[in-house]
């Protein structure tokens, strides 16, 4: 029998499912932003499809293909605290693209690294967005499930889009049942549901981790964007997924409710 055409390497845990999509594989498995507090320095870095593993590190190498070098980055409005942090960045993270699109890190620093992922919310038992996670030197974790995010943003998307028209049936006069959403989501109020826009969802396919500095309810920071040095990966096979999402389940920006 001929076997279908892949664009993914096969990995054994994968070996038997599908891919989500028959889309083409994107030529850019990610692209990675560099930030000093609240300030994006230097080009956004784009990892090829052809490099499923790449290194992120503190040196001043010339950053291209699989690896992206921080060291070599200037900012004017860097701060001696900075400067300090961003010293024991040193080796870095490696991120890996597995299968057709799930994610693992592994910590190469002498640091440890904070991560925000929906993925490791859910293993961990928490409410997404809910917790920052701390992996240690040497660990080696999975922190991004193609399939988890696609199930996460068909079922955000149909409750977004039912509650927009149960709101619009109650303008109308036409209300349905005390907090219905149409039917889909009882336990989420109607404005929240009908809250939920693009962003959210493009959240969903978002990775954000800091370098050395945690930030969350443990730590004095309550945003990575008061850390010295962090990094955003945006995942482009879970945005190719979320265009399709979006294409079959159009949902409207949140209207304020009057």
């Amino acid at each position: 029998m001929p076997h279908p055409t892949h664009y993914w390497p096969v990995h054994n845990e994968l070996a038997f499912q599908p891919p989500i999509s028959n889309h083409p594989a994107p030529d850019y498995w990610c692209s990675i932003a560099y930030f000093e507090m609240d300030v994006q320095v230097g080009e956004t870095f784009k990892v090829p499809s052809s490099c499923p593993i790449v290194t992120v590190d503190g040196y001043v190498d010339p950053s291209g293909g699989d690896r992206f070098c921080l060291g070599q980055l200037s900012n004017v409005h860097r701060t001696e605290a900075i400067e300090r942090a961003r010293l024991h960045i040193g080796k870095g993270v490696q991120l890996e693209c597995k299968g057709e699109g799930d994610v693992w890190v592994r910590c190469l620093s002498d640091h440890a690294v904070f991560v925000q992922s929906y993925y490791l919310d859910r293993e961990a038992g928490r409410a997404p967005g809910d917790a920052v996670h701390k992996i240690y030197p040497s660990a080696y974790i999975k922190v991004f499930d193609l399939r988890q995010c696609h199930r996460q943003m068909q079922q955000q998307a149909a409750t977004a889009q039912a509650a927009a028209a149960a709101q619009a049936a109650a303008v109308a006069g036409n209300i349905p049942g005390p907090g219905s959403v149409g039917g889909i989501a009882p336990a989420i109020s109607l404005s929240a549901a009908a809250g939920i826009g693009v962003d959210d969802l493009r959240r969903l396919c978002i990775l954000r981790m800091s370098f050395v500095k945690g930030w969350g309810p443990d730590y004095p920071r309550q945003s990575i964007k008061e850390t010295p040095c962090w990094i955003e990966i945006h995942l482009h096979r879970a945005l190719q997924l979320l265009d399709e999402v979006l294409h079959t389940m159009p949902i409207a920006d949140p209207q304020p409710l009057d």
